[in-house]
């Protein structure tokens, strides 16, 4: 009887220590696996090549990126910013819709880190592009104006009118931008599009790309 209980003992005391190697054993694969997550989210930049100006092209995830790539003959990115400094730090101004961050928040110029800007959740691709621009003056008046656009919370134009600036959309707000600079970088390039409530000539980030198509230093 006394063997009995030994045994049935040793039994319970070899099941709960598999039970814990084997806890451990998941426990270790969790975490391995969320560090591999970690590494595979981290997008790294050249930093080293970056100079304020740039422009900072992506295509989004959602129906809106969708619809712009459509109207492109391209097709391959939806988005524009300029990248400035600001407090040391490597950021993006962009005119953007949908990335509201409060309920009370509305679509406009925001100014966000390089690494927001070009997150997973946010870039499915993306380049950076020197336009060429090295007037230092210059590229301070534009940078300056920005980001004093993205303070003033300057209200995205969801009707896409070239002729209104008190209201600006992503393309226009670059353009604008250098145009004060002295330089077109559309160089005259539009489309008509009729869809939706837009019926007239429009921006796309492809006619801003042909700019400076062959000073792409980074693109992922």
């Amino acid at each position: 009887m006394l063997l009995c209980m030994k045994s049935l003992i040793f039994v319970l005391s070899s099941k709960q220590l598999m039970d814990k190697k084997l806890t451990i054993l998941l426990l270790a694969a969790c975490l391995l696996g969320a560090s591999c997550c970690s590494v595979r989210e981290k997008r790294v930049f050249p930093l080293e090549e970056m100079a304020e100006g740039d422009l900072a092209f992506r295509c989004g995830r959602g129906v809106f990126s969708r619809a712009v790539t459509a109207a492109e003959e391209e097709g391959f990115y939806s988005h524009v910013g300029v990248v400035v400094k600001d407090d040391g730090k490597w950021k993006v101004v962009h005119a953007v819709p949908g990335e509201r961050e409060s309920k009370t928040d509305f679509d406009r110029v925001k100014m966000e880190d390089l690494e927001v800007f070009y997150s997973r959740e946010r870039a499915l691709r993306g380049c950076l592009v020197h336009t060429g621009l090295t007037d230092s003056v210059l590229v301070a008046g534009l940078c300056r104006r920005a980001v004093e656009m993205a303070r003033d919370s300057v209200r995205f134009d969801n009707d896409y009118n070239l002729e209104d600036a008190s209201e600006l959309y992503c393309t226009e707000f670059v353009w604008r931008l250098y145009r004060d600079c002295g330089i077109d970088i559309s160089e005259g390039r539009r489309k008509f599009v009729r869809a939706f409530h837009i019926n007239g000539d429009v921006l796309l980030p492809e006619h801003l790309l042909a700019y400076a198509y062959n000073d792409v230093y980074y693109s992922l």
